[in-house]
């Protein structure tokens, strides 16, 4: 399941196996050597797990690691130890959604098909309260508002900064014209949009009502792309309380072909705009 492994770990694993087949060393020898199997020895270079820090030790020597090497491995091994994908505010994230948030802090692109609501990763604070208030049959009671919202925003901070995520989002005419939290938080809540939608590593699109039907329009569904070591993407169906991921690699391929299908035929994202702000100002005053 994604989230799993981290781009750390990853690149740990892979340095290590690099290390191992130069050195023409195979698993079965370092298993032996370390008293592991080989299986464990596989997940540490596959990112899957985290070796202990004599045990890389071990693998170093076993390879005959010059120093030069040996303070890369040590290095990687330290980021690897921070955790990369540590959720902020995890106590107020249901246990469920923790292991999307942990597969999308790991990702490199989001495409995401609203059907109902703003995408998570662009909505305002108030939007977010207001989507929040309204499902707390499906929040844990325990869990304030004010820390659910500070959980969803955190999120956003994956599209700054020089690793930012690409997020390509196609969103339902629906979502725009319905008033969350009233005219005022939905004006906020569209206006934000049109800037986040000025960032280069954001696309966003309108499916308008003449559309028609299209795949997925019951519910959301993100597809998460990762650019590292070849790891496989993967598609989460989020629903009330919960979601379901989908890892098959041909129905992987059956969203991202339905996706790219819909973004041909809907709004440009110049047209999407002028939709969004036609929006905007008939909100203004209400």
């Amino acid at each position: 399941m994604p989230g799993t492994r981290t781009r750390r770990k990853r690149k740990l694993g892979a340095f290590l196996k690099e290390l191992r087949e130069r050195a023409g060393i195979g698993a079965e020898e370092v298993a032996a050597r370390l008293r592991k199997s080989q299986p464990t020895i596989s997940k540490i270079e596959n990112g899957h797990v985290l070796c202990g820090f004599a045990e890389l030790g071990a693998m170093l020597a076993l390879y005959g690691a010059c120093e030069e090497r040996r303070r890369e491995a040590e290095a990687l091994w330290d980021d690897a130890k921070q955790d990369a994908t540590r959720i902020e505010h995890s106590s107020a994230v249901p246990p469920k959604f923790r292991t999307f948030l942990r597969a999308e802090a790991d990702a490199t692109s989001v495409q995401t098909l609203e059907s109902t609501g703003i995408p998570g990763l662009l909505q305002t604070a108030d939007y977010a309260a207001a989507v929040r208030r309204a499902a707390r049959g499906f929040s844990d009671p325990a869990v304030g508002v004010e820390r659910a919202v500070a959980a969803r925003l955190s999120r956003q901070k994956r599209l700054h900064g020089p690793e930012a995520l690409t997020l390509h989002a196609l969103i339902d005419e629906a979502a725009i014209r319905r008033l969350v939290g009233g005219p005022k938080v939905q004006r906020e809540q569209l206006v934000h949009l049109l800037v986040a939608a000025e960032l280069d590593n954001i696309t966003v699109q309108i499916i308008p009502f003449d559309f028609g039907a299209y795949g997925t329009m019951s519910g959301s569904a993100t597809i998460l792309g990762f650019a590292d070591d070849g790891y496989p993407d993967a598609v989460y169906l989020e629903y009330p309380g919960g979601g379901e991921w989908v890892e098959n690699e041909e129905d992987v391929r059956k969203f991202r072909a339905t996706f790219a299908d819909i973004s041909t035929e809907t709004l440009t994202p110049e047209e999407s705009a002028a939709v969004i702000r036609a929006h905007v100002d008939a909100l203004e005053g209400r």
